[in-house]
């Protein structure tokens, strides 16, 4: 069974698009990873600064797999100057 992964991400004011941009980086490196299934990002509709996540891996392993990237490691230093606050993340099963 596939592991679906949601997330929120709120950017500081005046900041979206460069999360936007960065999670979009990630998300060209992640799409070439055995094992990814999707990953897409969207700014909210009606939350200016707010961008909304989905990512699906074939298993845990996967899933595993991409957290050990460099290219999370980098991204999640980008974030840290991105976001307001921690992102919210819910697990699913796909």
């Amino acid at each position: 069974m596939s592991v679906a992964i949601f997330t929120r991400l709120t950017a500081k004011p005046g900041r979206c698009q460069e999360l936007l941009d960065a999670l979009e980086e990630l998300a060209v490196s992640t799409r070439a990873e055995p094992g990814n299934e999707q990953f897409v990002v969207h700014a909210a509709r009606d939350e200016p600064d707010v961008v909304l996540g989905y990512e699906r891996f074939a298993d845990d392993a996967a899933v595993e797999a991409h957290r050990a990237t460099d290219a999370v490691r980098v991204a999640r230093e980008r974030l840290d100057d991105l976001l307001t606050e921690p992102p919210e993340i819910v697990y699913g099963l796909a």
